[in-house]
């Protein structure tokens, strides 16, 4: 029984969108025929769930910030700033883009299919479902304290070579990426399951199914707009025809959309970079640094995805709360991990704390972002050929040549 359990969480770790689009479809299911009493058990889940992803967000951020800014000390250069400024640019860029798009199209689309009141509220309040018992996990910090503590602990680290503190960090890290990827991201599906259940029940499946497939396509459209940006700013700086440059990157976009993982499709988008005609070392020093810092498409992913879910239940929000969302997440997702899932994970806490976001929320949105992040990742590894070729550019300049 052990062995079938541990391999049951092991397939669903390797084949995360399957898994989630399998809990979904079953959640589905159980919400609708599935007596209250066994609904409720995945609430209490649910509830135990969020309380210890809640404490360890806010570790996530500090071992993997702390050790993102420490690890650049290794070969700091103008080239590194400059990756760094511009995947950080072109994340925030990205973020802006998709603001200012569903900002005006969504509340129509919206209140379109969710009645006069444009949201859900009625629904939950009248048929929300409690769980048995809860548990309390209070995080030791929250996660701008944790996002604050990271840059002091990491430029510290870079100013004064502190190896000790540094090899504790790193260590940090491992532990936190080994509670994610041995315990969170296999329980990760029987939380969607329990959420979508949830949601069924209490008769908000009509809703969300309406709305958020006109969404979706219009995210997918933003996707390829940000994509079709980056290349023509390459191909204007680089002198190069943007539409050739695209064409030797796209088998990595094929991989990207396969396998839904920038470090997977690392080996390919070397070999498209190669082909594009940049420096040898410039390829070898910004793809692999791109491949986890440079995440344009997944901040149209997650900006889109936020505000479609915060039409739907009535959340308001405004542009200079969405501004310093955006500003603070191009910042602690240059150290997400580059696997599926790894975006949203470590970008739980400033949604919560920033938009407001409660349990049924944040299924949604890591549902949906999970589901789609084959997408996202395909944007961001393609768009990392954009950034190569105009860091060459710059540095080709810089040298005289």
């Amino acid at each position: 029984m052990k062995e079938i359990v541990s391999n049951f969480f092991k397939f669903f770790s390797k084949n995360l969108i399957f898994a989630v689009l399998l809990m979904v479809a079953l959640g589905i299911v159980l919400g609708s025929y599935a007596p209250l009493w066994f609904v409720r058990f995945f609430i209490t889940f649910n509830g135990i769930f969020t309380s210890i992803l809640s404490f360890i967000v806010p570790v996530l951020i500090l071992a993997l910030v702390t050790s993102s800014i420490a690890e650049t000390g290794n070969g700091a250069s103008k080239m590194l700033l400059l990756t760094v400024g511009l995947a950080y640019l072109s994340t925030v860029l990205a973020g802006l883009f998709a603001l200012g798009v569903s900002d005006t199209l969504f509340p129509q689309m919206v209140t379109m299919h969710s009645g006069t009141g444009g949201g859900m509220d009625g629904v939950l309040s009248e048929k929300a479902l409690a769980p048995y018992f809860t548990f309390d996990f209070p995080p030791m910090m929250d996660t701008m304290s944790a996002l604050l503590l990271s840059f002091m602990l990491g430029l510290t680290m870079l100013k004064f070579k502190l190896p000790v503190l540094k090899d504790a960090v790193m260590e940090l890290r491992q532990v936190v990426m080994a509670v994610i990827g041995k315990t969170i991201i296999p329980l990760l599906p029987i939380f969607i399951l329990g959420v979508f259940m949830k949601m069924t029940i209490a008769g908000e499946m009509r809703i969300i199914t309406h709305v958020y497939l006109k969404i979706i396509a219009v995210m997918v459209v933003m996707l390829m707009v940000v994509l079709l940006i980056q290349y023509l700013i390459a191909g204007w700086i680089s002198k190069r025809n943007p539409f050739i440059l695209f064409h030797k990157m796209f088998p990595a976009f094929l991989t990207a959309l396969a396998s839904s993982s920038s470090v997977a499709t690392l080996p390919v988008s070397l070999r498209c970079a190669e082909k594009m005609g940049a420096r040898k070392n410039v390829v070898n020093f910004v793809i692999p640094m791109c491949a986890n810092i440079h995440l344009s498409g997944a901040s149209v992913r997650t900006i889109a995805l936020a505000i479609a879910t915060m039409l739907m239940f009535n959340v308001s929000y405004s542009w200079m709360q969405m501004l310093g969302f955006i500003l603070i997440f191009s910042v602690t997702v240059l150290a997400a991990p580059g696997i599926p899932g790894g975006v949203i994970m470590a970008a739980i806490g400033m949604i919560e704390s920033m938009l407001g976001f409660h349990d049924e929320m944040i299924g949604i949105i890591v549902t949906l972002s999970i589901a789609l992040d084959s997408v996202g990742t395909a944007v961001n590894v393609c768009g990392d050929g954009a950034l190569m070729m105009i860091v060459n550019r710059f540095t080709d300049e810089k040298k005289g040549k």
